[in-house]
């Protein structure tokens, strides 16, 4: 009987080690890529929660449709808008008031075009003119859906504007 050499290359054990060795940097390399575009793709989400968090706006509509992002923040209001007919209490106003600037300043965000427009010449001041200015509308559902809201949350919003007047004349007083 001949004696087993590991070393030997013929031999069926140093066969499987390289296979299995190779095999395995092969798996390496291909996760390599699959981390890399990984990694590539969490930069992304990772920057634009970062964007939403910075603009004010919740993290649960990263990755979504705009027509999505607005019936996510639309149903936020509604949800805030109940809790606070039900619940009279400054953490529920609070909380509405929050939901109703975030879907306001996503839909002004997403859903309006400014142009600006050279104006030549000066007025009767002497002044240079201001820019004509041009607001186009992108998306004309969302802006319907904004409207309905609007004016479905329209007795609420009246009282958002009562104590914001109020809170405006606190400041003033404090100011004095």
């Amino acid at each position: 009987m001949n004696p087993i050499n590991l070393l030997n290359s013929s031999s069926l054990y140093f066969n499987a080690a390289q296979t299995a060795a190779a095999e395995a940097k092969r798996k390496e390399k291909a996760a390599s890529v699959k981390t890399s575009f990984g990694k590539i793709l969490e930069a992304s989400k990772d920057s634009e929660k970062s964007f939403l968090i910075e603009q004010g706006l919740p993290i649960e509509i990263a990755g979504l449709s705009m027509e999505d992002a607005a019936v996510f923040l639309k149903d936020a209001v509604d949800l805030a808008g109940d809790e606070l007919v039900e619940k009279m209490t400054s953490e529920s106003f609070i909380k509405y008031k929050t939901k109703v600037k975030q879907f306001i300043s996503y839909i002004v965000k997403t859903n309006f075009k400014i142009e600006e427009h050279k104006r030549f010449g000066f007025n009767r001041k002497g002044k240079k003119k201001d820019p004509a200015v041009q607001v186009q509308v992108i998306n004309q559902k969302l802006d319907n859906l904004a409207a309905d809201l609007l004016y479905n949350h329209l007795d609420k919003l009246k009282i958002l504007a009562k104590v914001g007047e109020i809170n405006g004349l606190i400041v003033d007083l404090y100011a004095v």
